[in-house]
């Protein structure tokens, strides 16, 4: 695809922008103050744009030794299935420079990240503020 380019910088986003992002994937409405300090404390980012158009973006934890979580990878519909999410944890992987890469996906999004060499982990613990609402759609055990 002509004219995408991938910046790991968060200096230039329009953060309500990135906003716009997420509600529309559909990952949920999320407000772009909190979005801009997550990402902002986050050692690794990428954004992805088509011309100046934010189509995607990823964030990820890292201590840059041991371990790595990838927060988020979000890609605007018109822009799915086209190796753009890949890239992006591509991208998130290496840049952590962790020995491991652990993350949370959108149930459904499973075999997404199999193809990409994940495997599933049978002992992480998660502690939610609303654990029954997670619990409700199948999240949390």
């Amino acid at each position: 695809m002509d004219d995408i380019t991938f910046e790991y910088s968060t200096d230039s986003v329009n953060w309500t922008e990135l906003a716009e992002v997420y509600r529309l994937a559909p990952l949920g409405t999320y407000d772009w103050e909190q979005l801009q300090r997550a990402y902002e404390d986050s050692q690794v980012c990428c954004f992805v744009y088509h011309g100046t158009q934010l189509i995607a973006a990823g964030r990820a934890l890292s201590d840059r030794e041991y371990f790595a979580f990838i927060c988020d990878i979000v890609v605007l519909p018109k822009f799915q299935h086209q190796g753009i999410g890949t890239r992006i944890v591509n991208a998130l992987s290496e840049r952590s420079a962790a020995e491991k890469v652990l993350l949370a996906c959108v149930i459904g999004q499973e075999g997404f990240y199999r193809k990409l060499g994940f495997l599933k982990h049978k002992s992480v613990m998660a502690l939610y503020p609303n654990a029954e609402q997670y619990k409700g759609i199948g999240l949390l055990e």
